[in-house]
């Protein structure tokens, strides 16, 4: 994990529950997870966003996370995990199911296969209704099945037929992008044409799938 430095959980609620509102440290994190099953009425809705492979050092979709408007930020409790980050992820949604709230999933990469196939195809968290998931050029060598909680699902990805070799291109060519797929509601081709431009992918469709759902 590289990206103990950051603000990974919501600092208003783990104040409001008594923790450090910036734990450093993985025990610190976890008492805070152990704890939000008791925490219900202190919660918001939950957006979770997770990050691909190195995602802790680049913050491409931790950026996303800082990009988010004021009505997600003001109404959900924002969480970033990194993609191998699975149990984490799947212990938030859980307490968060449990409270009956409002889920938003943001994946990018490999941390959207995570995700998609880690996360929410897994119990318990396959039975918890989700609101929203965005998945933003995923890459893995499985591919995703239909999620029953889902409510909306939003893909956008890269045509790897029409964009340029970069480095970073190349890597998720190696990595099996997924392109469009069937289970999600809806497919969209990321005209920047960059996998590594996460907030560019969400500003151009990821946004406008987010804010109808939760209004």
């Amino acid at each position: 994990i590289f990206s103990y430095g950051w603000k990974r959980n919501p600092p208003r609620l783990l104040q409001a529950m008594g923790f450090d509102p910036c734990p450093t440290k993985k025990k610190q994190e976890r008492m805070f997870i152990r704890a939000l099953p008791h925490a219900k009425e202190k919660m918001l809705g939950l957006c979770l966003v997770m990050g691909g492979f190195f995602d802790g050092i680049l913050g491409k979709a931790y950026a996303v996370a800082n990009v988010l408007p004021d009505i997600v930020r003001n109404n959900f409790d924002v969480y970033y995990r990194e993609h191998d980050e699975d149990a984490d992820a799947r212990a938030i949604i859980t307490a968060y199911g449990a409270a009956r709230l409002p889920i938003i999933i943001i994946g990018h990469s490999w941390g959207a296969s995570s995700c998609v196939l880690d996360v929410l195809a897994r119990p318990p968290v396959r039975a918890v209704p989700i609101t929203a998931l965005l998945t933003l050029d995923p890459v893995g060598l499985r591919m995703p099945q239909k999620l029953p909680g889902v409510r909306r699902w939003s893909n956008v990805y890269v045509d790897y037929k029409r964009a340029p070799r970069t480095r970073q291109n190349i890597i998720a060519l190696i990595g099996h992008p997924w392109g469009a797929i069937a289970p999600a509601s809806a497919n969209h081709i990321f005209s920047g044409q960059n996998h590594a431009d996460a907030i560019g992918m969400y500003k151009e469709w990821g946004e406008a799938f987010i804010l109808p759902a939760i209004r």
